[in-house]
């Protein structure tokens, strides 16, 4: 790039990576170029290059400035260097409090002890023969504890993975490198002391092809998402996830679903959009949109993610691409969830404290935790809510998403109260969780409001909702339609928008979609639910 006068400066910017050559508004940029800033580059790389051609280079500086202190980051078994800062002082492993703990040996022991309870001894759902897991079996059974696919080819489950090799050659971490970008930046646990760092993806994989005899710590990554890469189009959720996903389903992606009302009344929608608002509107809810469900997780063996939820109360889909994984189960119930929200916020693990193994808390209080082993090629799905720790024993590569969903509503809810109260950042929660509900409550309504109008268009009288016997109608229709599960979930979401509706907290403003009468939406979706629990209640008594 050749040097910039502030009076030539036209404000436009080009990548030069090979292959792209793009031109960019320097001025929308994040954080924007000025002529000076920009005339400090030798090479300028846009932000989807950066990570298959590396970072943007400054022009050399002059003699005389000071140099700042590069850091060898390839070193990755030295946790010294993994975690020391650009002043040469370490900050992680060497001069912290945190403890190393060998989870390895806390297993076996527990195991040794028989304290883990076999997965088919009450954890995993039973189907019966010939019984697909699809939305309609969610619906009709609901989706609450996990369920194990052993002998079920990736394609039996509507999943795509990258071919297993071509012309004899395996796909390796190396493809998923060259796939994502080598220059990535990504997020690496250490085991032992459960701490995180970040390294490029090419460091992270010349890491796992060091023999694992020379390794001298156990790293692990699990928050590589890829669904806007190369990588993206090799792989396709499993049916269910796709067909039941609140994203998929209801987040905004076209001018039909900003622009046009598909609820029952005009007062569900804010004032009319002009069509460049709808525009610009659908371009920012694009890049809003939550991304969560393609992940690659590459383990070394002997790798362990503690015990944890996933955000948001998400379920999850999980396939062993090679290698092997065991899960360590606890059901949500309201008793457990407590002892883990506590163990969760302690100090356990510190200089101070030791640390504390969840099932010993768990199992002291009556409760069980389950075992479930994968191994390659096999798939799970997590449902919502289930407390769960991974061991890896053998080096392995997953692929794994997570999803939002009306068959678990009420125990999601809860678990994203729990992440409020127990102060989980901002960067670890589901991103743009209380949108995407509204989104699920106005379409939900839109579903309820094209049912009753069938009903009109087969000669009835429109539903007046305040007369007792057009309510029963409205009753009898949904329930009809709708399993007790999900209805009860939408009233817990109902009561949950409520809330939202009326914060004056500006993180929860900020979640109102534009265009949308939140008070509206959230006022009918209650009455709605009101009314069909109350008969679904009226029923179950009668039966009794």
């Amino acid at each position: 790039m050749a040097d910039i006068d502030d009076d030539d400066f036209i404000q436009w910017i080009q990548c030069d990576a090979p292959g792209c050559g793009k031109w960019f508004d320097a001025i929308e940029l994040d954080p924007p170029l000025d002529p000076n800033t920009a005339s400090q580059y030798e090479i300028w790389h846009c932000e989807h290059c950066i990570p298959y051609h590396g970072p943007s280079q400054h022009r050399r500086r002059r003699d005389g400035l000071r140099k700042r202190k590069r850091i060898n980051f390839v070193k990755l078994n030295d946790p010294g260097m993994i975690l020391e800062n650009e002043n040469g002082q370490q900050i992680g492993v060497a001069t912290n409090d945190i403890q190393d703990v060998d989870f390895g040996s806390l297993i076996r022991q527990r195991k040794h002890r028989g304290v883990f309870k076999a997965g088919h001894e009450g954890c995993l759902a039973k189907f019966a023969k010939g019984e697909k897991f699809n939305a309609a079996y969610a619906s009709k059974h609901g989706f609450s504890r996990p369920a194990l696919f052993a002998n079920k080819t990736p394609s039996q489950l509507g999943l795509r993975v990258p071919s297993s090799g071509v012309n004899g050659v395996p796909f390796t971490y190396a493809n998923v490198a060259k796939l994502v970008g080598p220059f990535r930046t990504i997020q690496v646990i250490d085991t032992a002391t459960q701490l995180t760092t970040e390294y490029t993806l090419q460091e992270w994989v010349d890491y796992l092809e060091t023999p694992a005899k020379e390794r001298t710590r156990t790293l692990n990554v699990i928050t590589l998402e890829f669904s806007q890469t190369p990588l993206g189009r090799l792989v396709t959720e499993p049916h269910f996830a796709r067909s039941v996903d609140f994203v998929n389903l209801h987040w905004p992606k076209t001018l039909k679903d900003v622009g046009v009302s598909t609820l029952s009344s005009d007062k569900m929608e804010g004032s009319p959009l002009s069509a460049e608002e709808i525009v610009d509107q659908l371009a920012e809810l694009k890049k809003e949109q939550p991304r969560v469900t393609k992940y690659c997780l590459m383990s070394a063996a002997g790798s362990f993610t503690d015990f944890h939820v996933d955000f948001g109360g998400t379920a999850v889909w999980y396939h062993v691409y090679f290698g092997s994984k065991i899960f360590f189960f606890i059901e949500p119930t309201p008793k457990n969830l407590k002892i883990y929200s506590k163990w969760a916020t302690s100090a356990s693990g510190t200089k101070t404290k030791k640390y504390d193994f969840l099932p010993d808390l768990i199992l002291s209080s009556g409760g069980d935790v389950y075992e479930v082993a994968l191994q390659k090629g096999q798939t799970l799905f997590i449902p919502s809510g289930w407390i769960h720790a991974v061991y890896t024993p053998d080096d392995s590569l997953v692929f794994g998403g997570n999803f939002v969903h009306r068959h678990s509503l009420e125990i999601q809810l809860t678990i994203y109260r729990l992440e409020r109260r127990m102060k989980v950042g901002k960067d670890f929660r589901f991103p743009n969780y209380q949108k995407l509900m509204w989104y699920a409550a106005r379409d939900f309504l839109g579903e309820c409001t094209t049912l009753l109008q069938q009903r009109e268009a087969n000669g009835h009288d429109l539903i007046d909702e305040q007369n007792t016997q057009d309510q029963r109608e409205v009753q009898t229709i949904l329930c009809a339609t709708y399993s007790h599960h999900i209805l009860k979930g939408y009233k817990a979401l109902a009561k949950e928008l409520e809330r939202w509706s009326t914060s004056k907290e500006k993180r929860t403003i900020e979640q109102h979609p534009e265009n949308m009468n939140v008070v509206a939406v959230s006022s009918e979706l209650g009455n709605m639910m009101k009314l069909c629990i109350t008969y679904l209640d009226e029923k179950q008594r009668k039966t009794r």
